[in-house]
């Protein structure tokens, strides 16, 4: 009797764990490509103003669908990332800069990870934290501008599940086109990366982005950024050939989306217009997706991205979350309740708080920027470039491009823009009469979604007349996510030991002082802050701002920046690929001479990823 009870229970396990590795086994294998800081409308495919400049994303796209609106629920980096895995608004899931998820939040890989997915990921990994609710297990970081060493490495991948016997979610981050941009500096540079199939020329941009100028150094630069777009494409087509070279097309979801939000020029990337947000979505999976489908009719974002993918699968979802699935969409289907979606903005990578909240339909986009009070600019990376270089030098001669810089530097509290007109959001209507039952109904909907998710800022959107509420806000958000500055005492010691007054040394160190960056990765650029605090409010004085090889005296590169008043300013370096695993450390002194500055100061060696 024992014996036959025995050899029941083990063909009842033996039925379910068959049971379960076949479930296994007819899971959909996923490819997730994204590329970073990329317009939605830079691919061909999109209408983009560069000819066949994208023939591997088109040939996606022919072979799949693509959604004609999809949207970035944050413009920046490491925030829309952690989004896209957790399906949570940022203020839910702790991704208000760049900052670790909350301990408490499970990722999308972790859930493919409990159904024996094996996972990868190639680039942005630093963007991923913390590292261990991403379940990796198979990481390279170095690679996501090559397409010959993306290829092998997918190829590895592949063999890898194949040989295990699990369905795989291969993540690649392709880097381009992140500044640095091909032939910034100078006609051999290759940003850290391997040659393009294809340069662009300045004479090919015949025009530019609605929301930009068309000025010489603008279209030298949109080159550039081109170029960088070409050898994303370049990557993409990579991948997808190694895909099919290992016979794993089928049963295989391919999702691109690109970028991670809009390019790096001003009005776009780390702001919430339309060219901020608005990404190309293409899907292809074949036997279910129809080839050569467009999704016209529904506003979908990166908060849905986990609930979709694990729906695509056929795994539980993720309990309480905010993203919801798009699904039917992929098929044909039609979904009642996506005519909208929210974005928001929080924190630059140089950990400047530049708080905007922002609703969106297809022809509207109401903008509360929380952070414009008339007298804080407005300070990010897409800044860097000579495209605000060329803004500023025109605005001295053009009144109207003069008006355009200053709009970007200060804003308004809120802005109000009616697509169907004004596609490029340049004609601000906040105060048009006749919008204001419209915009009213923006606001009311907007305040709606952030008490119900717990926005820290609801209140004082509430209460948009009354500062207090929001300084109140900004603080409690400075205290929960912001730490100390480390080294005081120490730098009060060395002052003592040098024969300074407590009080002039004090004086002397509060001129300049570093923000240091979380993480440096090789071939990626680096946002150094330089807190500021200069008697004369204005004048503008230089700051020489060095980054350097080690622990030794190399210069990488050199830049001097202007500031004046209180305040915190952003410098950009390139990381070459030659100091990955090795130290950098950053210099700075007040002025351009450095016998003659009051004061300089150096950071510690900081490893390079």
């Amino acid at each position: 009797m024992k014996r036959t009870i025995g050899l029941l229970i083990m063909i009842l396990l033996l039925m379910f764990g068959s049971g379960r590795a076949a479930d296994t086994a007819r899971r959909p294998n996923i490819v997730f490509i994204t590329a970073d800081d990329m317009n939605f409308d830079s691919s061909d495919v999109y209408g983009g103003p560069i000819k066949n400049l994208t023939p591997n994303l088109d040939r996606l796209a022919a072979d799949g669908m693509r959604f004609h609106y999809a949207y970035s629920t944050v413009a920046v980096c490491q925030p829309v990332r952690e989004i896209m895995h957790t399906g949570l608004y940022p203020h839910r899931n702790g991704a208000m800069g760049f900052f670790p998820l909350k301990p408490e939040v499970r990722t999308l890989n972790q859930q493919l990870h409990d159904a024996g997915y094996l996972i990868s990921m190639f680039g942005k990994n630093p963007h991923y934290q913390p590292a261990e609710n991403f379940c990796v297990d198979y990481a390279e970081t170095r690679i996501s501008r090559s397409p010959s060493q993306l290829a092998a490495a997918t190829k590895k991948f592949l063999t890898m599940a194949r040989d295990k016997k699990r369905p795989f979610f291969h993540h690649v981050n392709c880097t381009d086109p992140h500044r640095p941009f091909i032939g910034a500096n100078g006609p051999d540079d290759l940003a850290g990366g391997d040659p393009p199939s294809r340069w662009i020329k300045p004479e090919e941009v015949v025009g530019v982005p609605g929301f930009l100028e068309n000025l010489p150094l603008v279209r030298r630069e949109l080159a550039q950024y081109f170029t960088n777009v070409r050898r994303l494409d370049d990557c993409v087509g990579a991948v997808l050939k190694a895909l099919k070279d290992e016979g794993a097309n089928e049963n295989t979801l391919v999702m691109f989306y690109g970028g991670d939000h809009g390019m790096s020029f001003p009005f776009a990337k780390s702001n919430d217009y339309e060219n901020s947000s608005r990404g190309a979505l293409i899907l292809r999976w074949p036997g279910v997706i129809k080839p050569g489908g467009v999704d016209r009719d529904h506003l979908v974002s990166t908060l849905d991205f986990t609930p979709t993918l694990l729906d695509a699968t056929g795994l539980p979802a993720i309990p309480d979350i905010d993203g919801r699935s798009f699904l039917p969409a992929m098929n044909g289907g039609k979904m009642r309740g996506w005519d909208r979606v929210f974005t928001f903005y929080n924190q630059t990578s140089g950990r400047l708080w530049l708080l905007m909240r922002c609703i969106r339909t297809k022809d509207r986009s109401y903008i509360w920027n929380a952070w414009s009070d008339g007298k804080m600019q407005y300070r990010a990376e897409n800044m860097g470039g000579l495209t605000w270089k060329a803004m500023l030098a025109a605005a001295e001669t053009h009144p109207a491009i003069k008006a355009r810089a200053d709009f970007y530097l200060y804003r308004v509290p809120e802005e109000f823009y009616d697509m169907t007109q004004d596609r490029f959001e340049r004609h601000n209507l906040i105060k048009d009469p006749s919008r204001q039952a419209e915009i009213e109904s923006f606001r009311k909907e907007l305040r709606t979604l952030m008490q119900r998710t717990g926005d820290p800022l609801a209140e004082a959107f509430a209460h948009r007349d009354k500062p207090e509420f929001l300084a109140a806000a900004k603080q409690k958000l400075m205290e929960e996510y912001e730490r100390p500055p480390k080294g005081k005492n120490k730098a009060k010691k060395a002052a003592a030991k040098a024969g300074k007054t407590s009080s002039a040394a004090e004086d002397e160190k509060k001129l300049i002082a570093f923000i240091l960056p979380k993480a440096i990765v090789a071939t990626e650029p680096v946002t150094l802050r330089i807190a500021h605090h200069f008697a004369d409010k204005n004048r503008e004085q230089a700051i020489t701002v060095t980054m350097l090889a080690g622990a030794g005296k190399a210069r990488l590169e050199r830049k001097v920046v202007k500031a004046k008043g209180d305040g915190e300013i952003e410098v950009t370096f390139s990381v070459p690929a030659e100091q990955s695993g090795k130290a950098i450390k950053f210099a700075a002194f007040v002025g351009e001479d450095f016998k003659k500055t009051p004061l300089h100061i150096q950071s510690a060696p900081l490893t390079v990823k």
